[in-house]
């Protein structure tokens, strides 16, 4: 007898399906690779563990249960559905076969032994086969076209409720008979087309029908096709048929609308007449729209030279709707300024720019600008005679000049916003021989009113920026104090749009005795509000310094200064504060404390660069902030840079890159005074960007000079 070791070795080895051996306290004590595999786990890995240390609670919990009830009943369980996860495949539910036998000793049971075989194929095939049967049953039933399948022998084996509507008689009616047997003669057509598919093996496609069922006409279209079973027999024959009664209803109907459609053929050019006209009124209305729209989009990339803009309008005008156009303005008083004149003619453009300059126009002219500006209501000239062109003339040349230009027909509308009236629009035709109407001076009317919006737009942005630089200017020094030994620079760029006042400032003031205060600072926000914390932190620092307090004093002040003014709630800053004490035979003593803002560098004279890392409080952000400050020296030779984080901003990077290239771009400009340094910084901040500058800049150098 071979022995039962190396068998049982072998079978464990080779076998084809799982096999595994658990002992009394159902934890594996042997188990083969096949079975492994199944589980996701090495071998060795199941050794010594339960079921559900090793499957999870679902499948370890199922196994252990049932390895429970053989060795409770001493019987084995044959044959079990067993469905789960494994870590073989995570996610996907599998089915095996299982058998579990009791493993007895001599002196009791020794365990469980168990055999799995894994079944999700044959589980899977049946579940599509089900699949395929259910879907095959609701296309059958919801088909809203005539289904049906015959056997070899041409007999009805299924028919779905549309075709036994069809037909006039049940399902079930249908079942074991021939399609003659079922439509008569028409059926036999039928028959021909199964003998063909039968005998071919192809389908027939959209195959007539046409005869006499019950009594009425039967007009049907069909498509019958060979179905194939497998290993490639010819099991029957399917059919799709479509009654196709209402389409020959249709051919009779399309004869009636022919005869129809001849006797109104008359009545048909007659409204392409109407219709050709209303074509021309259509596409005069889709040129207007065009040209308003062109004219628009010159008046949306409006700037602050508003003139220039109304030089774009008029040349969108010309020659769209004018010969030529102009665009005068009310100035102080009753001065007038034609500020645009465009041309289709360049030679005509010569001379109406000649004549605007030689001959200004009145205010107390008789017709043209003057009088919309004056009255405030348009003027339409259908047609413009010699003795409108005298009485225009102030003298012989310039009626010389009028009569030269071919005047023809004019407008001149008003140009009106916030109430009143800003200038006048000319459009004047002349070569063309257009004639001016009331749809022409309505469309004149439009322009003007967008282009007058856009001429009030542009003086009120320049004013707002006007007032946002006046008090940018006032929220800085207006230049940097003389310090002796002390070399002072300072750039300043503010982002985004001119009429926003930024929230950069730096500042330089004297102390008590020979100290000097540098100050470096970024307001949260833009505009007034960040203008007023900007003011407050100035003049507070300021009156601090003067007091004789220190500068982690003087933050410590300012911060209780932002919390209590009811006027800049919710607004903070960070702020640099650097005081500087000069030295005998060179040099400052320097105490530097921040709150919150970017660390400054200092260019040491050797080309090393110094980092000053102080951590602190944002100021007028908290009520308990807590400020740090240090002592350093700058000798001569050496460069102390203050800078705001618009001079690192990198966009799309992370932030320490931008201090990165900072430090780079000073220790590459040893020796260089402050001032190009300054220069270097704010050129760096702004060739870096892709685009414009998101953030102000603002650099403050000190270098002590050399005695």
């Amino acid at each position: 007898m071979p022995d039962a070791y190396a068998l049982l070795d072998a079978l464990f080895a080779h076998a084809p399906m799982g096999l595994a051996f658990w002992d009394e306290d159902l934890r594996y004590r042997r188990i083969n690779a096949a079975l492994a595999e199944m589980n996701g786990l090495a071998a060795e890995d199941h050794l010594g563990r339960r079921t559900s240390e090793v499957l999870g609670e679902e499948l370890g919990a199922r196994v252990d249960e049932l390895l429970r009830r053989v060795v409770e009943s001493g019987r084995p369980l044959v044959d079990v559905d067993v469905a789960g996860t494994t870590a073989a495949s995570p996610g996907e539910r599998r089915h095996w076969l299982a058998s579990y036998y009791p493993v007895p000793g001599e002196d009791g049971l020794l365990g469980v032994a168990g055999l799995v075989l894994e079944v999700t194929g044959e589980r899977r095939a049946r579940h599509a086969a089900q699949t395929a049967t259910a879907l095959l049953d609701a296309i059958f039933a919801a088909a809203p076209v005539g289904v049906a399948f015959w056997d070899v022998e041409s007999r009805y084996r299924r028919v779905n409720p549309a075709l036994a509507a069809l037909n006039g008689i049940s399902g079930e009616q249908h079942l074991g008979r021939t399609p003659s047997e079922v439509l008569g003669e028409t059926g036999e057509q039928v028959e021909t087309i199964l003998a063909e598919v039968i005998e071919r093996g192809e389908a027939v496609v959209d195959r007539a029908i046409h005869g006499v069922h019950r009594g009425a006409p039967l007009h049907r279209q069909c498509t019958v096709f060979p179905v194939i079973g497998a290993g490639g027999l010819l099991i029957g024959v399917a059919g799709v048929i479509r009654d196709v009664s209402s389409q020959h209803e249709a051919d009779a109907d399309r004869a009636r609308l022919l005869r129809e459609a001849l006797s109104s053929r008359a009545q048909a050019e007659a409204a392409q007449v109407r219709a050709e006209a209303a074509h021309a009124e259509a596409e005069a209305a889709r040129r207007q729209t065009a040209f308003l729209a062109a004219a628009g989009a010159r008046l949306a990339a409006v700037t602050t030279d508003y003139e220039a803009t109304l030089r774009e309008v008029a040349r969108v005008a010309v020659p769209a709707i004018a010969d030529w156009c102009t665009f005068t303005l009310a100035g102080p008083g009753d001065a007038l300024r034609t500020v645009a004149v465009a041309a289709a003619d360049p030679e005509l453009e010569g001379i109406a720019t000649e004549m605007a300059e030689r001959y200004p126009p009145r205010a107390d002219a008789a017709f043209g600008a003057a009088v919309a500006i004056r009255t405030g209501t348009s003027e339409l000239l259908r047609e413009i005679d010699e003795s409108r062109l005298e009485q225009a003339a102030a003298e012989p040349e310039q009626l010389a000049l009028l009569r030269r230009m071919g005047l023809r027909s004019a407008m001149t509308v008003p140009l009106r916003a916030r109430g009143r009236v800003l200038g006048a629009l000319t459009l004047v035709a002349a070569e063309s021989g257009r004639v001016y109407g009331d749809d022409d001076l309505r469309l004149a009317e439009i322009l003007a009113q967008r282009a007058s919006l856009a001429v009030e737009n542009a003086r009120l942005y320049e004013a707002h920026s006007h007032i946002a630089r006046t008090l940018q200017k006032s929220l800085l020094p207006p230049a940097l104090p003389q310090v002796p030994g002390l070399e002072l620079a300072a750039r300043y760029r503010a982002a985004g749009a001119q009429n926003e006042v930024g929230g950069d400032f730096y500042d330089v003031f004297h102390g008590p005795g020979d100290n000097w205060t540098l100050v470096i600072g970024d307001v949260a926000g833009k505009g007034p509000e960040a203008a007023a914390v900007t003011s407050l932190t100035r003049h507070t620092l300021r009156a601090m310094t003067l007091r004789g307090a220190g500068p982690r004093e003087c933050l410590e002040l300012l911060n209780d200064a932002l919390l209590g003014e009811a006027s800049v709630a919710g607004r903070f800053c960070t702020v640099l504060y650097a005081r500087l004490a000069a030295r005998e035979g060179g040099g400052f003593d320097m105490t530097v404390a921040t709150g919150g803002h970017m660390p400054p560098r200092i260019l040491r004279a050797d080309g090393t660069l110094d980092r000053i890392e102080l951590r602190g409080s944002i100021v007028g952000g908290l009520r308990d902030p807590r400020f740090a400050d240090c002592e350093t020296t700058l000798d001569p030779g050496d460069v102390l840079v203050l800078f705001t984080d618009g001079a690192t901003e990198l966009r799309g990077h992370d932030p320490g890159a931008g201090e990165r290239l900072l430090d780079q771009l000073l220790v590459a400009r040893a020796g260089q005074p402050g001032s190009a340094i300054a220069e270097a910084i704010e050129r760096h901040a702004v060739e870096s960007q892709t685009g414009d500058p998101r953030d102000d800049v603002a650099v403050l150098t000190a270098a002590p000079t050399r005695t």
